[in-house]
This record gives C-alpha cells, structure tokens and sequence, in this order.
C-alpha cells in the first residue's frame, strides 16, 4: 500500500432544522390562506341576514305582482319588520305604537321611508289597504338594509339565524 490510508466519506446526520426558504414560504402562504377563509367566512356571516331579507322581500314582491293582493304585501311586509327588529334589538320587536314608530324611525335612513312606513303602521288593520305598494317595496329595502348594517356595525351580541328567520 503505497500512500495515506483513506476514510470513507461521512455525512453529517440529517436534520430538519432549520428549514429551507422554500417551507418558510410554504408556512407564510398557508397562513395567509388560513386569515383569508377567516376573513371571508366572518363577512358572510355577516351579510347572510340581510341576502335572507331581501329575497323575502323579492317573494312579497312577486306575490304581489301574481295576485295583487295588497293585504298580503303589508301583512308581510310588517312582520318582516318584527322580525328584522327581534334581530336587531330584540327587545323592541314586541313594542306597539309611539315606541314601535320611534324605533321604525331610528332605522329608516330618511324621511321619505319613514313616510311611507308610518302609513304601512296606519294600514295594517284595515280591511282594504291603499298603500303605494312599489314605494313600500322600496322602503322595505332601505329600512332592513339601514337596520341590519347599523347592527352589524355596532357589533353588538347576535340573536342566532334559526330562531329569527325560520
């Protein structure tokens, strides 16, 4: 044997650690990942209420054009209303008279609609009710829009969907 006498090559054994930028990169993206579905989910909860509200407020409307029966429109339109206030404060849905109109008059966004739900209040009862029923259509809208994104900005405790929209 001529020459050094020569070891086999040694490897250092493997470690996971630290990771390789690739995993870091990994790891950052599954994260942002995980805060966006958050993000999103939490905004659909949000806004489920008020899709349900208006497609309710669609079938009055196409029940409506069906049988032109105003009666039905403003018996529904109304209890909507209750329930879209047992959402928002739940305990103003069970008030009457000055106290249901003072809380009719807190959501609606402006003095037209406020109008035109204060007649929806004086029609309810009647026996044949002249309402505008396109203008209380829209003042629906507004008034459960305005109502449902004021409570959702206030953040306060939610009533659960089940029990309000059932």
């Amino acid at each position: 044997m001529n020459g050094p006498v020569l070891r086999d090559i040694h490897l250092p054994p493997a470690q996971c650690w630290p990771l390789a930028p690739g995993w870091w990169l990994l790891a950052a993206l599954l994260v942002l990942a995980a805060l966006g579905i958050v993000w999103w989910l939490r905004r659909a909860a949000r806004t489920h209420p008020l899709r349900v509200v208006m497609c309710e407020i669609d079938a009055l409307e196409a029940a409506y054009a069906h049988d032109g029966d105003v009666g039905r429109l403003v018996d529904g339109a109304s209890r909507l209303m209750r329930r879209v206030a047992l959402r928002v404060a739940p305990g103003m849905a069970a008030q009457t008279g000055a106290g249901w109109r003072a809380f009719v008059h807190t959501q609606a966004p402006d003095a037209s609609i406020r109008q035109v739900l204060d007649e929806l209040a004086r029609e309810r009862f009647r026996a044949q009710p002249a309402l505008d029923a396109q203008a209380l259509l829209s003042a629906l809208r507004a008034w459960c829009r305005d109502a449902l994104r004021t409570r959702v900005a206030r953040g306060t405790r939610r009533v659960p969907h089940a029990k309000v929209f059932a």
